[in-house]
């Protein structure tokens, strides 16, 4: 089983009502699921038989804009590549630490009360989403681009270790994770972070 990073934008008010105490949120939580599922679900149904490689891809591709929600990130395993890739460091630290929204950005945030099974979930208020977006933001794209070597992220123990064919993937998350906080930060959202 994978341990998967999940991401969710909502205005201040509807997060301190999802996370006020463990059944609402396992509520919240439960729908999520759900349209994701759902999601996938309509995500198969494109014809894809008879059509070449890259109209296959286009017809998946636009399934999967048509159908996500775009107040969901689901960065699956690849939290730990992206952390990495981020900071240059490998070691997994559950902890927000004051000054490097680097790391908050995937291990830190504001401790709630409510659990998933896998720690607490955990949010970023406005003052964080803004401080997470200007990092992401900021963060040297050529330095990133070249912490990206799989020989040494096995050596590194990193969790879900990738390949070479996945560079230009996973470099676009750190573009599309970028966008995710850029879009919280002007629709003055809070973010929620849980694993599942």
């Amino acid at each position: 089983m994978s341990i998967l990073a999940n991401y969710y934008r909502l205005a201040p008010s509807e997060r301190e009502k999802v996370m006020h105490d463990q059944a609402v949120w396992d509520e919240f939580r439960a729908r999520l699921q759900k349209a994701q599922f759902e999601a996938f679900q309509a995500i198969a149904k494109p014809n894809v038989d008879g059509v070449s490689k890259e109209e296959r891809y286009a017809k998946i591709n636009a399934a999967i804009k048509e159908n996500r929600d775009p107040r969901q990130f689901n960065m699956e395993k690849d939290w730990h590549v992206i952390a990495y890739l981020l900071t240059g460091d490998a070691k997994i630290m559950e902890d927000h630490l004051p000054n490097n929204p680097l790391h908050n950005v995937i291990f830190g945030g504001l401790k709630t009360s409510v659990t998933t099974g896998y720690g607490p979930a955990r949010y970023f208020d406005g003052k964080l989403v803004a401080e997470s977006a200007a990092a992401l933001a900021g963060a040297d794209r050529k330095v990133i681009a070249a912490r990206y070597n799989p020989a040494e992220m096995m050596k590194l123990d990193i969790y879900a270790p990738t390949e070479e064919s996945e560079r230009k993937a996973l470099l676009n998350v750190v573009e599309e994770f970028t966008a995710f906080f850029q879009k919280a930060t002007s629709a003055r959202e809070n973010v929620i972070r849980y694993v599942s």
